[in-house]
C-alpha cells in the first residue's frame, strides 16, 4: 500500500500561483469580465466543498460520490445560463460538465444502478469506478487550473491536489536523481 501524501504537490498558495501563472502564460490570459471573476470564485468555492474530487479513494462511498457528481453537473449547467456564451469561462464549464457526464455514464447515475456499492468491493467493476473517478478529477483539475489562471483565483490545499503538477517541482526531483 502506498504511503499517504501529507501535502498536495501544489499545496502552498505560492506553488498554486506558480502553476496558475505558467498556465496563464501558455494561454495568454490577461483580461476578464469582472462578473465572470465572481463566478470563477463561486466555482472554486463550490469545488472546495466536493470531497469526491480529493478524498482518498478508500474513503469514498460510491453512492455519495455519484450524488456529488450529479450535483456538480447541475451546478455547472446552471452557471452556464449566467455567463456570456462566447466567454472563456463557458468552455471550461462545459468541459467540467462533460467530465461529470462521462463519469456518470461509466459509474452509473442511479437510474440503472451503480456499478459498485462500496469502496472495498474489488474486482473489475471497482477498478472501472475508480478509474472513472480519477479521470473526472483530472479533467476537473485541468479546467480548474485554467479558470484559476484566467481569473487569478486560488484554492484550498485539499482541492489543489487535483491541479496539474507543478513543473518546477518535477524538475527539482529530476535534478535530485542526477
Amino acid at each position: 500500500m502506498q504511503e499517504k501524501r501529507e501535502e498536495p504537490l501544489v499545496g502552498s498558495i505560492q506553488a498554486q500561483k506558480a502553476v496558475v501563472a505558467e498556465v496563464a502564460h501558455i494561454y495568454g490570459y490577461s483580461n476578464w469580465d469582472y462578473a465572470e471573476k465572481d463566478i470563477a470564485v463561486k466555482i472554486v468555492k463550490e469545488l472546495e466543498n466536493r470531497r469526491a474530487l480529493y478524498n482518498d479513494y478508500e474513503l469514498e462511498v460510491p453512492a455519495s460520490v455519484v450524488r456529488s457528481v450529479l450535483e456538480m453537473r447541475k451546478f455547472f449547467h446552471e452557471l452556464l445560463f449566467n455567463i456570456r456564451e462566447d466567454g472563456g469561462l463557458s468552455n471550461h464549464l462545459r468541459s467540467m460538465r462533460a467530465a461529470c457526464r462521462k463519469f456518470l455514464d461509466t459509474a452509473g447515475d442511479g437510474s440503472n444502478g451503480l456499478i459498485i456499492q462500496d469502496s472495498f468491493e474489488g474486482g473489475p467493476r471497482s477498478w472501472t469506478f475508480f478509474t472513472a473517478l480519477g479521470e473526472l478529477r483530472s479533467a476537473i483539475g485541468v479546467s480548474l487550473a485554467l479558470i484559476m489562471a484566467a481569473y487569478r483565483v486560488s484554492c484550498e490545499p485539499e482541492l489543489a491536489q487535483i491541479l496539474p503538477a507543478d513543473p518546477k517541482h518535477d524538475q527539482a526531483e529530476s535534478e535530485d536523481l542526477v
